[in-house]
């Protein structure tokens, strides 16, 4: 007769020998950090953890966090100062919180007073600075700062000739790591893209993915530029959106687009499923009223000493997460956080002084994937 403790040992072992189940199980974790260490046990469990249907599902019901975001900011009583500061987002769960207090979040230690952040995506920073004699660009990794910073060759020199658009980094996933790329715009009175005479761009928001550059720089619609084809396509804005406030645009999944337009403290998020320039249409996913949370947080025109700027009453988007899951905003010159999912407001930071202004936001969000090879090492089970 068996014992009863064999046979409750028994009934475990065919429990978490079950790889469904244990995805049913793992699925109930509340971080990937959990996820890691459970993938640690044995190479059965890494086995169900890394199934990419798995994983899949684990980021719908737990998308990477947000941590914090990196504000550069500049003084006015300065000539091309700028300051950068890690803001963590508060609260943080324990889990969380720890993993900021040993990250390598600032920026100080590189010694150089003109650090700016100029991208972050998974897990790394893009970051510009003056060091060793000289201004560069690299790549810091606050999760593993023992790494050091990852300097990028020297970038084209500008043509004095030409006037840019924008000249920026572009980064892209790769397996466990990211691929850079400098890319040029530059404008010019007699080129026509894709039918749209250059006169009219007049903004600034674009992101590489799928070996495609969507550029939201024009008055009335989104350029696509294909790598591979070295071609171009547009895809128009919807017909509220031309002409009509503050656009940013951010990744999507299934290779789509997200948009946000805020006007009038009227903040409208629309997805975009055919990105190939001729299919699908715009659907509008999410309607906030910023006015109310404004009122809530005690913030207006008059909580502001920025006198000078004519744009008080305007809300300036900073930055959209993908899939439009957050959005940074300036509002009165203070920097609020917006939870689109949940419709939730905070205030993240409001400067102290008169004279400091707001550059930009970047947020950083946990990796995803989470790095799970490490197990590979672990016994059978």
């Amino acid at each position: 007769m068996e014992a009863k403790g064999e046979v409750e040992i028994s009934a475990v072992s065919v429990v978490l020998g079950d790889c469904d189940l244990l995805a049913e199980i793992f699925l109930l974790l509340a971080f990937p950090t959990d996820l890691v260490r459970a993938a640690a046990v044995c190479r059965r469990w890494l086995r169900a953890a890394s199934d990419p249907a798995f994983l899949r599902r684990f980021r719908d019901t737990n998308p990477p966090r947000l941590l914090g975001f990196y504000l550069t900011t500049f003084s006015t009583n300065s000539t091309n100062q700028f300051g950068v500061d890690f803001i963590p987002m508060l609260p943080q769960p324990p889990e969380l919180a720890a993993v900021v207090r040993r990250g390598g979040f600032g920026l100080d230690f590189y010694g150089s007073r003109s650090t700016r952040v100029m991208d972050c995506l998974n897990g790394r920073a893009i970051v510009y600075l003056f060091r060793d004699g000289d201004f560069t660009y690299g790549e810091h990794n606050p999760l593993h700062p023992a790494r050091g910073l990852l300097t990028f060759p020297r970038l084209p020199m500008m043509d004095d000739r030409k006037h840019y658009i924008f000249r920026d980094f572009l980064s892209k996933e790769c397996g466990n790591g990211l691929s850079y790329f400098w890319f040029e715009l530059d404008y010019s009175a007699t080129t026509q893209i894709s039918g749209l005479h250059s006169s009219m761009l007049y903004a600034l928001s674009f992101f590489l993915v799928d070996d495609k550059i969507y550029m939201g720089i024009t008055v009335h619609s989104i350029l696509v530029l294909d790598l591979t084809s070295s071609t171009f396509s547009a895809i128009e804005y919807p017909d509220t959106v031309a002409f009509n406030g503050e656009i940013m645009l951010s990744r999507a999944d299934g290779s789509g687009v997200c948009l946000v337009n805020v006007n009038e403290l009227q903040l409208r998020v629309w997805l975009h499923r055919g990105c190939d320039g001729s299919m699908g249409d715009w659907l509008l996913v999410n309607t906030i009223c910023l006015r109310d949370f404004c009122a809530d947080l005690k913030i207006s025109n008059s909580t502001t000493e920025n006198d000078d700027e004519d744009d008080e009453d305007d809300a300036f988007i900073h930055a959209v997460g993908d899939n439009a899951e957050f959005v940074f905003l300036q509002v009165y010159g203070c920097v609020l956080y917006l939870d689109v999912r949940s419709s939730a407001v905070q205030k993240v930071y409001r400067p102290t002084q008169s004279n400091t202004r707001l550059s930009s936001t970047h947020p950083f969000v946990m990796p995803w994937p989470p790095i799970l090879s490490c197990a590979a090492g672990m016994r059978s089970c």
